[in-house]
């Protein structure tokens, strides 16, 4: 085939009714910002076609060989030998008596009445020796750290992680995700992917550790996973295609790598509503008891109220219901729990909405105490969980989410216990070590200061993303003060950093905004020390901005606009900003 200059049909494909069972065409698709290489495929499941595509821009104008793999539950699109996008259907399309018709741009086009297997598929590639390089052209390269990290592709994000720390390797099991939510008719089908670590600086990306196998299984969801007699168990539910409730089930592994579903399924009473269940959280208490919080509702008549069902077992096999292990009272229901032992004592994390909070005891099942700061970053950090690490340290794993879009970039934070128990969060040092060369280092101390209104100081234009470090000492705790970024020198498209001394506050804002204006989004309150001497770490990406301040609280928001140009300012008062140092990102891989 032959294409990526123009809309046009390549190919159709007619079934046995002479409707359409294959498309392949161009057009021109506003989210890609250009045009697009499309494979519409047909199921009597459903009128509309799964859709499968690449933009022309990445795969390069040209002579490409295109390869469709259907295997019943999975379908595959290969350009040149490398796979650049997948889907998941129902039913079944009918090839028997198909009639092809090829347009302008097809060279040749050939049905088999079987799914190639991979041996077939890869002795189709012409040029095998450039598989790897064509994979990095197409799906580009992959970045020097895995924070900030999601699958190369073109619609690919990491969504609900599952660390689990083994004892001697640190494992990110996440659910692997294509089109924000919207594959398999948006049911998701989301599957188990696995990174692994044992010092958060060189990773290995495994198999697909549980993957979507069956037609039936609409997306395997959010779990854990527990390791006991070396065994691993991974804890999952499995939403079905035909809207029946969530099956909660787990499948077994020797190395935490290679799982197997066990086809064992565990029922709760319906007391709770069935049709939510999901995101089992299994743990193993001080007297040897295994004890599984669900998420669901208590049904009362009409009434429903969020909560974490909980489920106790000897063995991992057989389970019993318990009470409720905690109703939080808040909207909706308490998704995403964890729970661990820390230093003596007991934490209780949960994400209503997408935003995380937690709880903490000195006894093992509570009585549950909230801190006053009780969130977990940003609502924009979605469902975090936590695993152990070496050092008696505590990662936390979570995505970036995107406005009205599932999935985005893995985001690593470590814990911070404070005396009182309460917890923050600041970035692994380990990640501090891959900053780039210094491209702005500024010892003299910069005061701004303006009692009645707002003053600036430009910095100027900086190429790329970048990390900026500084020191801030505000002398008046009413007044606003930080750092901006935009596209331009004006400051008209662009994003305040604003630090709020009195209210303890740190946000992120339009620069022109009406003055009223907030955003719990894209900010945070309780935020300790703004009115001394404040440390701060910012990572200017693309498109977003990631903080933290005073190495105990970070805070990370989306910005999706240009961050050309830096500036630093104050209003009603005045502030010194001391060793502003700007650091390029480097964007070689670690990654094997």
């Amino acid at each position: 085939m032959t294409g990526g200059e123009n809309r046009e049909d390549f190919l159709h494909i007619q079934g046995v009714n002479a409707g359409t069972a294959i498309r392949i065409h161009s057009e021109e698709h506003a989210e890609s910002k250009g045009l697009v290489l499309l494979v519409d495929f047909y199921t009597d499941a459903k009128e509309k076609p799964l859709t499968l595509s690449a933009p022309w821009h990445a795969i390069g104008a040209g002579e490409h060989d295109l390869l469709l793999r259907y295997s019943g539950h999975i379908v595959e699109l290969f350009v040149d030998g490398v796979l650049v996008d997948e889907d998941w259907p129902m039913g079944s399309v009918q090839l028997e008596e198909s009639r092809a018709q090829a347009y302008e741009g097809t060279l040749e086009a050939k049905v088999w009445s079987y799914a190639l297997t991979d041996e077939e598929r890869d002795n189709l590639t012409q040029d095998k020796a450039g598989l790897e390089s064509r994979e990095t052209l197409y799906l580009g390269t992959e970045p020097d750290s895995i924070q900030y990290w999601k699958p190369r592709g073109f619609n690919t994000g990491v969504g609900d992680c599952m660390p689990y720390f083994d004892g001697e390797t640190f494992h990110v099991y996440y659910l692997f995700d294509r089109r924000g939510h919207a594959s398999k008719w948006s049911l998701g089908a989301h599957q188990w992917a696995h990174i692994s670590t044992t010092d958060l600086k060189n990773w290995t990306h495994h198999p697909m550790a549980v993957a979507v196998t069956q037609e039936w299984e609409g997306s395997i969801c959010t779990g854990s996973v527990i390791k006991e007699n070396d065994v691993y168990y991974a804890f999952y539910a499995v939403r079905a295609v035909d809207g029946s409730p969530a099956q909660l089930t787990y499948a077994v592994s020797n190395d935490g790598i290679t799982f197997t579903k066990s086809e064992t399924y565990i029922t709760i009473s319906s007391r709770y509503l069935l049709s939510s269940v999901r995101d089992p959280h299994v743990f193993k208490d001080a007297e040897g008891i295994y004890h599984m919080l669900i998420t669901t509702s208590l049904v009362d008549g009409s009434k429903y109220e969020g909560c974490l069902a909980h489920l106790v077992s000897n063995d991992l096999l057989n389970w019993n219901e318990e009470e409720p292990f905690i109703v939080p009272g808040y909207h909706g229901e308490p998704e995403c729990s964890d729970y661990f032992e820390w230093n003596g004592l007991y934490y209780l994390i949960f994400s209503n909405d997408g935003l995380a909070r937690y709880r903490y005891s000195k006894e093992p099942f509570g009585p549950w105490l909230r801190p006053a700061m009780d969130t977990i970053d940003s609502v924009q950090l979605r469902v975090p969980k936590t695993a152990a690490f070496p050092g008696g340290r505590r990662m936390v794993t979570g995505f970036l989410s995107g406005p009205g879009r599932y999935g985005g970039e893995l985001v690593i934070r470590e814990l911070v216990q404070e005396e009182d128990g309460a917890l923050g969060l600041k970035i692994p040092s380990e990640f501090a070590d891959l900053s780039g060369s210094v491209v702005i280092q500024q010892e003299e101390r910069l005061t701004l200061s303006n009692m009645n209104g707002f003053c600036e100081q430009l910095v100027g234009q900086l190429e790329g993303e970048y990390e900026l470090t500084f020191e801030a000492v505000p002398e008046h705790p009413t007044m606003f003060y930080g750092f901006s970024v935009a596209a331009d020198s004006d400051f008209k498209q662009g994003n305040d950093i604003r630090f709020e001394p009195s209210n303890r506050k740190l946000g992120v804002h339009n620069t022109v905004c009406v003055g009223f204006q907030e955003d719990e989004v894209s900010s945070i309150y309780h935020v300790q020390g703004l009115e001394g001497r404040v440390q701060v770490e910012a990572t200017v990406k693309e498109a977003f901005i990631d903080i933290c301040v005073n190495g105990k609280r970070t805070f990370i928001s989306r910005i999706n606009r240009e961050h050309a140009y830096l500036r630093f300012f104050a209003q009603f008062g005045t502030v010194s900003f001391y060793n502003i140092t700007i650091r390029s990102v480097p964007n070689s891989s670690l990654l094997i």
